[in-house]
C-alpha cells in the first residue's frame, strides 16, 4: 500500500513539474480548492500568478518574434485586437482572474501587465513584465 501512495506521489509531482500538465491539474482542482474558502485561496493565488506571469512573458515573446519577424505589433489601442488575432492565450487575452491585460509603451520600452487579483491598476498585486522596443 505504500508502495503505491509513494508512487503516484511521484507520477503527480512529474506531472506538476511539466506547465501544461500543471495548468490542467491546477484547472481541475480549482472547483476543490474554491470549497476550502481562505485556505483554498491562499493555495490557489501562487499558481494564478505564475501563470499569469508565464503568459505575460509568453505574450512579449510573440510581439518580439512579431517585431523581428516584421510584422505588425501592438500599441496601447491596438493591442487588444492583436492579441485575439495573433497569440492564443488561456483565457482569450485575459488573466487568471478574468481581468484583460494591459500594454504601455514607454520611451524605448513596452510592457505587458496585469491587474491582478484586486483589479486596480496600481496596487501591489499588479504583475508587470518589460522589454526594451
Amino acid at each position: 500500500m505504500m508502495k503505491t501512495v509513494f508512487f503516484v506521489l511521484i507520477v503527480v509531482g512529474f506531472a506538476w513539474g511539466y506547465p501544461p500538465t500543471r495548468a490542467r491539474m491546477s484547472k481541475a482542482l480549482e472547483p476543490v480548492v474554491v470549497r476550502l474558502g481562505p485556505v483554498g485561496e491562499a493555495m490557489v493565488f501562487p499558481l494564478q500568478k505564475y501563470s499569469t506571469t508565464q503568459e505575460i512573458q509568453f505574450i512579449l515573446d510573440q510581439i518580439q518574434l512579431a517585431r523581428t519577424e516584421g510584422k505588425e505589433t501592438p500599441d496601447e489601442k491596438t493591442f487588444h485586437g492583436w492579441l485575439a488575432k495573433r497569440v492564443l492565450t488561456k483565457h482569450n487575452g485575459a488573466d487568471a482572474w478574468g481581468h484583460p491585460y494591459y500594454l504601455v509603451k514607454v520611451n524605448k520600452s513596452m510592457s505587458v501587465g496585469s491587474v491582478g487579483k484586486d483589479g486596480q491598476r496600481g496596487t501591489e498585486d499588479d504583475i508587470r513584465k518589460s522589454i526594451p522596443f
